[in-house]
């Protein structure tokens, strides 16, 4: 029917069809081709006697009908009459399809199989996968079972049975009571179970974990007088708030999830669980096992489900509430592992070596007199315990609502009662043993004048945890709130994802998120964020950032021990896991080395795998100080080793806790003090018993020291020879065979090295004949065969010397092959005769260095003149060459040759005065000097060579032609200059055209194609175009190469971009600054003119003519500059402006340079001013 009630389809009922989908037997696993051992295959066709399922005389006959949560399919629950007129019937659920392709007609899907004692009680669960029903057990025509049995039967969708649970009623309701409906509420988290007992009502609420039924609380009527229900229903939208109508009120209530955890300081901290289970409280405490539910470490037996529970976070104590005001505290004393020891085998937890897990005992039961309703309960320090009721709304002679206090040691012992308000829904004690409540307004506050406390939340929590002064708030939005209770009232949200769980430990704030990572944020920085201090590098953004790791999808937190250094997580399904998160690890590892208890940290850093140097690394000054204390503690040689062999120079401490720890400086000798300082304490503790691990000492240091570990092995050998060979063996594990067998022969014991071969296995063949040929030298050309084997220079070549005078030669030859000059110098200071020889080497070896000047000194000091004077020449010191040439008598033609290459070369070189120097100094040519001055326009000093030696006759021959050559190679510098300048300009006014005609072309401003009939534009094409530069994402049709290639592109195009990309802004702005550019050469060539412009007009009135006309050009030509500057400049503010309005890639990456530039002016030059005046 629709919603007006008109009927839409019509049906009949019952139907011996099964359904659409009914099942396809091919054969496969019935009963006929089972094997049925003695009795044979007549076996399978003996009929079963089996009762016919009969309807319990409790079913009210009527069809029940549940839809599923998107409402495509819906079950009826029917009565179906035996046709042979007996008036028994059975129930039968079918299951109708609402397909919307056939107009949501129903249709008969699947019909459930026979299910003796089934009753009317019908709910599909929201999330679709599950059909709940009744099934009773133990009566004639009922389900093959004991009587008293009642079951919550699950049917899935084809009606087949798929588990259930049993319900816990005692034979006389199962009798003659009945579950009256089944609803899950809108989450498919909670079943609700509505039973009808002979006495009263009861709405029972039942969870799933881990594939177990929990029955987690039993609702009565508040009226004894009316015990009865008229019915109830869920919140459609708030998963966990029910309404229950009663006889003559209704009540209204929401539940929250509440972990019951204990969370005790260290080292008492049980991590202790309880989960509620109807009569049972199961405990686990998570420090010493990990009982997978639905299993537990030990149960609480109770006198009925309780309505709230709880475990201490001061005492290992629990405490549970109950519907009549009953109030029950249990001691739990849980087994905790013994201390850990500091030495000493044998160690282990008492649980390891058998007992209980606990031994609860009750030690405090108590009542809340009246008639109330009870919330909660919450266990506080002393022993106390406050539990929260409210008033019945029938009893008008009690209202509002009450905390009472029971129990507390000594004076503080009796009993409280304190009237607060009727919406308070929470409360929690404090570190000083004051309550705190919590009211539907969101206001927190103290019942303590003593504490005085009263805040407002950010939003009604759905859990709340205290750490001192911070709280710790969950919202149903899943937002994470830190609120300080003391000034300042700051309040904080502490992760921008949806936080799904979290926890509290005496060092960290634990939480996950919807991201499935858990976060953990340190509270020493917590309590500076309340206090509002810069918190530097911890937040980026807007959000906080702590440590983190991954967690499996949807896993919660269950409990954490510091102890333990544990974090127990449940995911969605049920099954627990046991992670050891590191920052909690290095908590506890801090807490050890400031302590002095370093075997405990270092069997921590074992087992996590952690670094080893942050044992020295937190506090190096005190590891020092403690150095012979960790040497006891760890006293074990396997360890020592290992500790010794982890360590490197690195601050481990700095990189693994961060601003956590105080600034220290680690040694740049850190590896090598440590190494020294163990040395000292383990050979006064005895060589035989730490032989390892001062062999590690050796071999760890940076460099290693091999030479000093074979050392020992010697003294080994001396004091205890019956060890030597695993020592040998350790030591050859410990290192690299091959550097060790060179270190041993360097030490020039042979024996030693017969050793370390022998054991490290090493081919005799490799080493046997070199060693056989080693026997047969002397002792010093031994030596100085092994250290060149070794690669040991400076030792062969003093080895050499000690061999005597007459391996000289074979040393020089030695020294020369291998540059040893330095070595040599310091061996041979004290015999001048040899010195001669290396200082001749040691030139030849710094001329083919090109080091010609030092190469001159040695040769001039091994008194070899000619190879001086070639070095000198190659060096181009002039000056030290022809003054060693006068000193040698070096003949004319020599002396003329040498002179034409060197002035050669300085002519070549622009240094023409000094070119004309050596020719006047060293050959008194005139001719030739007054030539090089005009070859190089230096006219002032040719005249004065002329005049000095009275040559006047060379101003004709020789100045006039060269003032002559300067000026025409001016001109054409100028009229290069000219053409480079028309031709810029020229470009620059096509470019100023372009830009009039072809905005986006000249700006290179990329518009997106239209593509004709297509309204929005999607990522699944591409269309690439003569423009494409840039793609956001990789496509498919570029492979790998083309972006490796693509850096080279790039580099391409900066180049394109400099030197202008054509007819493009690019091009245009490349112009303007070649332009300015021009200037500065110009300028140039005008200095360099003005010389030559006053030699010009002294020459002759043909010179005079010749000046006027280049001063005339370069005036010409820097006017024409001039201007130029002003029309290429005059546009360019425009210019740059439309670039950036264009939003094209012109002038990319240079934009801020080109704003950033200044025109260049071009300053007055006068020449030679009214000298050459027309």
């Amino acid at each position: 029917m629709t919603r007006n009630f008109d009927v839409v389809h019509e049906e009949p009922l019952r139907s011996n069809d099964f359904g659409h989908d009914k099942f396809i037997n091919v054969g496969w696993g019935s009963k006929s081709t089972q094997f049925h051992g003695s009795l044979g295959k007549s076996a399978a066709r003996q009929p079963t006697d089996s009762a016919r399922p009969v309807s319990h005389p409790t079913d009210h006959g009527l069809p029940v009908i549940s839809f599923r949560g998107d409402a495509s399919f819906f079950a009826v629950s029917s009565l179906d009459p035996y046709p042979d007129g007996s008036g028994q019937a059975r129930r039968q659920v079918r299951i109708y399809s609402r397909d919307a392709s056939a107009g949501f007609q129903p249709k008969l899907s699947a019909t459930s199989e026979a299910l003796p004692g089934l009753e009317p009680a019908l709910a599909w669960r929201p999330s679709g996968n599950l059909i709940s029903t009744m099934v009773r057990y133990g009566y004639q025509g009922g389900g093959e079972g004991r009587q008293g049995r009642w079951d919550v039967a699950m049917l899935e969708r084809n009606g087949l049975r798929h588990g259930g649970f049993e319900l816990r009623e005692d034979k006389a309701d199962w009798e003659d009571g009945r579950v009256r409906e089944l609803a899950w509420n809108s989450d498919s988290e909670v079943l609700a179970v509505w039973i009808e007992r002979k006495e009263r009502d009861v709405l029972q609420l039942w969870s799933m974990k881990n594939y177990h039924y929990y029955l987690k609380q039993e609702l009565y009527s508040h009226d004894t007088q009316k015990p009865r229900f008229r019915g109830f229903k869920w919140h459609p939208e708030d998963p966990l708030s029910l309404y229950i109508i009663c006889q003559d009120s209704i009540q209204h209530r929401t539940f929250t999830w509440d972990t019951f955890a204990a969370r005790l300081p260290m080292p008492h901290d049980t991590a202790s669980v309880a989960v509620t289970d109807g009569t049972r409280l199961l405990i686990t405490p998570f420090r010493t096992q990990n009982t997978p539910p639905p299993m537990s470490s030990y149960h609480l037996t109770l006198p009925s489900t309780p309505v709230h529970a709880c475990l201490s976070s001061w005492q290992d104590t629990a405490a549970a509430v109950f519907t009549n005001g009953q109030v029950m505290v249990w001691k739990l004393d849980t087994r905790l592992p013994e201390p850990r020891p500091e030495a000493g085998p044998g160690s282990g937890s008492k649980l390891k070596r058998g007992g209980k897990v606990a031994e609860p005992v009750v030690v405090l039961e108590k009542k809340v007199e009246g008639k109330r309703v009870i919330r909660n309960l919450a266990l506080g320090p002393r022993g106390k315990v406050a539990v929260l009721s409210l008033a019945l709304a029938v009893d008008t002679t009690d209202q509002g609502g009450r905390v009472n206090v029971f129990g507390g040691e000594g004076e503080q012992g009796e009993d409280e009662e304190v009237e607060v308000e009727s919406d308070v829904e929470r409360i929690l004690w404090t570190d000083q043993g004051n309550i705190l409540v919590l009211n539907g307004q969101k206001r927190l506050y103290s019942l303590s004048s003593k504490e005085p406390i009263d805040i407002t939340l950010p939003s009604q929590p759905t859990s709340i945890l205290l750490a001192g002064r911070l709280l710790f708030t969950l919202s149903p939005t899943s937002k994470l709130h830190m609120t300080a209770l003391t000034a300042p009232f700051a309040s904080v949200s502490l992760a921008q994802q949806p936080v799904t769980s979290f926890t509290l430990t005496s060092s960290f704030l634990i939480y996950t998120t919807t991201s499935h990572f858990a976060h953990f944020a340190p509270l020493v920085i917590l309590e500076r964020l309340a206090n509002g201090d810069d918190l530097g590098g911890v937040g980026v953004g807007n959000e906080l950032k702590w440590e983190e790791r991954r967690v499996e999808r949807g896993a919660k937190i269950v409990v954490a021990s510091e102890s333990e250094m544990s974090l127990v997580l449940q995911a969605t399904r049920g099954n627990l896991e046991t992670i050891y998160p590191r920052p909690m690890v290095l908590q506890v590892v801090k807490r050890d080395v400031l302590g002095g208890a370093y075997r405990a940290a270092f069997l921590t850093c074992r087992k996590h795998r952690l670094d080893l140097n942050i044992l020295y690394d937190l506090d190096p000054e005190k590891f020092m100080a403690n150095l012979e204390n960790f040497v006891e503690q760890v006293y074990e040689v396997d360890y020592l080793n290992l500790f010794i062999s982890s360590l490197n120079s690195d601050d481990s401490a700095k990189a693994v806790y961060g601003e956590q720890v105080r600034d220290s400086t680690i040694p740049a000798e850190k590896v090598n003090t440590i190494c020294d300082s163990l040395r000292t304490l383990l050979e006064a503790r005895g060589l035989e018993t730490y032989v390892e691990s001062i062999l590690t000492t050796h071999v760890c240091k940076i460099p290693a020291d091999y030479e000093s570990g074979l050392r020992v092995l010697l003294q080994l050998q001396a004091v205890h020879p019956e060890i030597v060979e695993d020592a040998i063996k350790y030591i050859i594990f410990l290192s690299d065979v091959n550097k060790l067998y060179d270190v041993a022969l360097g030490m020039y014991n042979f024996q030693l090295v017969l050793m370390i071969a022998q054991y490290s296995q090493k081919d005799p063949k490799e080493y046997l004949p070199f060693l056989r040929e080693l026997r047969a030298l002397d002792k010093w050309d031994q030596r100085f065969k092994i250290d060149d084997h070794l690669e040991r220079r400076e030792s062969a070549l003093a080895n050499l010397k000690q061999a005597g005078p007459e391996r000289f030669e074979d040393a020089a030859s030695y020294l020369a092959k291998y540059e040893l000059y330095d070595t040599a110098f310091k061996l041979y200071k004290d015999d001048q005769e040899k010195l001669i020889v290396i200082h001749d080497l040691y030139g030849d070896y710094l001329y083919d260095r090109r080091e010609y000047t030092d190469s001159a000194l040695s040769y001039l000091i091994a008194n070899k003149p000619q190879k001086a004077l070639k070095a000198y020449e190659r060096a181009h010191a002039w000056r030290e060459l022809f003054a060693l040439a006068k000193k040698e008598g070096l003949s004319k033609e020599s002396m003329d040759e040498m002179i034409e290459r060197v002035t050669d070369y300085l002519g070549s070189r622009g240094r023409h005065l000094e070119a004309s120097q050596i020719f006047i100094e060293y050959s008194s040519d005139v001719d030739s000097a007054v030539d090089t001055c005009c070859r190089g326009a230096e006219f002032s000093e040719a005249y004065r060579l002329i005049s000095i030696h009275d040559r006047p006759d060379l101003v004709e021959a020789m100045i006039h032609p060269g003032l002559e050559e300067a000026h025409e190679a001016l001109i054409e510098v100028f009229e290069e200059m000219d053409g480079q300048l028309d031709k810029e300009t020229k470009r620059l006014k096509e470019l100023n055209e372009i830009r009039e005609k072809d905005y986006d072309a000249f700006y290179i401003v990329e518009r997106e194609i239209d593509i004709e009939g297509v309204d929005v534009a999607t990522n699944a094409t591409t269309v690439a175009s003569a423009f494409t530069r840039y793609t956001v994402a990789p496509s498919t049709m570029f492979s790998q190469t083309t972006r490796m290639t693509g850096q080279t592109a790039k580099s391409k195009r900066g180049k394109k971009r400099a030197t202008g990309r054509r007819g493009t802004v690019d091009e245009w702005e490349y112009l303007v600054m070649s332009i300015g550019r021009l200037l500065a050469r110009v300028d140039e060539k005008s200095a360099e003119a003005l010389t030559l412009l006053r030699h010009l007009l002294l020459a002759s009135s043909d010179h005079v003519a010749l000046a006027q006309s280049l001063q005339n050009t370069i005036l010409s030509f820097r006017t024409k500059l001039s201007n130029a500057l002003d029309e290429a400049w005059q546009d360019r503010d425009a210019v740059l402006k439309e670039v950036v309005e264009s939003g094209g890639s012109g002038l990319e990456g240079a934009l801020e340079k080109s704003l950033g530039e200044i025109k260049p002016q071009v300053g007055e030059w006068k020449g030679m001013g009214l000298l050459l005046s027309n």
